[in-house]
């Protein structure tokens, strides 16, 4: 297939759903697929898509491109074209696709090519090195050394580390077989994942605090008063949950959907704030897009802890807290309060951050709109806390 031109699907080509492989936003997708010899015409009655190539299409009619095809090889040795383009009417993407899911026909399995050599067969680590084996040989070790293992000592002596990614239900599927074997069949409590020293959060201790990884609806970030990012790049890591969901807030665009949810409430364009020593990607989008409603706190690196102190102290200082849920739901408050005390001053030495940029940010967030309603201040944060998950 050459690089410099899309193959067209016929009409009749054989289309399917499927959903990107990659983050967890569940972007959707369609997947043409037809025999490789054929090939659809330009004219919107003969390809699959239904749209007129002999003329140019009206900007973002669809999203088309080398990097989105290939030939795949079934397993009766059969050749097809395989095209995968964004699916408009998943409202996750509506269109939309990431760098990462617009190349997700690259990696289909395909003779000649590098998923070609995906391995076929089972291998056995020896020395310094990865030999490859028969199941016989390779189920007679791992399962002669497990049943020896768990007669001499338990379940408690084995140990697991695994994969836990996958993203859109991906890491469900990848290690759902793998978790019934290590939890249910040898019932063996010593499992880490990922990056982490056991099967745990990586926010220590937040799950503890009664806050869940993966905890927001995407619509939280289309009606939020303010977004605060905290170490993330949402344009790189979750491009359509970025451009899609964060972005109209900002412009503007779904003040509709805030005054039909909150009637008699003072709503306005969201705002977005961006914690981060670097200026991302995402940073220079949100300040293109809307410079009077995006700030960037570019602290210096390390000092994450004094920014969120001396915001907590100035934040309690002017009363700008919900004293009522704070008592039924915390313990501790007033320690807490006390233990971190950091005045914006002292904030800002340590940070970098200037004084009168501290107290917009702390405005932004967390002043009371008109009446004492509390803002509604979507967090987004990144490794040290978690990557994906949020708080509203």
């Amino acid at each position: 297939m050459a690089n410099d031109r899309i193959v067209l699907p016929p009409v009749n080509a054989k289309k399917t759903n499927m959903t990107c492989h990659f983050c967890i936003v569940g972007c959707g997708y369609h997947v043409y697929k037809w025999p490789e010899a054929q090939e659809g015409g330009k004219a919107a009655h003969q390809n699959g898509l239904g749209l007129d190539f002999r003329k140019q299409l009206p900007p973002f009619s669809t999203i088309v491109s080398p990097t989105q095809q290939n030939v795949v090889t079934d397993k009766d040795g059969s050749r097809h074209n395989i095209l995968v383009v964004p699916d408009k009417e998943c409202v996750v993407n509506q269109g939309g696709g990431s760098v990462r899911g617009l190349h997700m026909a690259s990696y289909m399995y395909a003779d000649g090519s590098q998923t070609g050599e995906r391995m076929k067969h089972p291998r056995l680590h020896t020395g310094d090195q990865w030999l490859e084996t028969d199941w016989e040989q390779a189920l007679a070790l791992y399962c002669g050394v497990t049943k020896k293992v768990l007669d001499a000592k338990g379940p408690r002596e084995l140990c697991f580390d695994s994969a836990d990614h996958g993203g859109a239900g991906g890491g469900f599927e990848n290690t759902w077989g793998a978790g019934k074997l290590m939890f249910t069949a040898l019932q063996t409590p010593l499992v880490r994942i990922h990056n982490r020293p056991s099967y745990n959060s990586e926010c220590h201790a937040t799950r503890e605090m009664g806050i869940m990884e993966l905890n927001n609806s995407y619509e939280d970030a289309e009606v939020a008063d303010c977004i605060v990012a905290i170490g993330c790049n949402p344009y790189e890591t979750q491009t359509n949950y970025f451009l899609v969901h964060w972005l109209p807030n900002i412009q503007g665009i779904t003040i509709d959907k805030k005054k039909e949810w909150f009637p008699g409430e003072e709503v306005g364009d969201g705002k977005v704030i961006f914690v981060d020593p670097r200026k991302t990607a995402s940073i220079a989008i949100a300040e293109a897009t809307a410079p009077d409603r995006a700030i960037h706190l570019d602290l210096l690196p390390g000092t994450d802890v004094a920014l969120f102190n001396g915001l907590f102290t100035y934040v309690i200082e002017q009363g700008w807290i919900d004293k009522g849920f704070i008592a039924k739901r915390s313990k501790g408050f007033d320690e807490a309060a006390k233990a971190n005390q950091l005045s914006l001053d002292e904030c800002s030495k340590i940070t970098g951050i200037a004084v009168a940029k501290l107290k917009q940010a702390a405005e932004w967030a967390y002043k009371p709109k008109a009446g004492g309603k509390m803002k509604r201040t979507m967090h987004g944060y990144e490794k040290g806390i978690i990557w994906a998950t949020t708080t509203i």
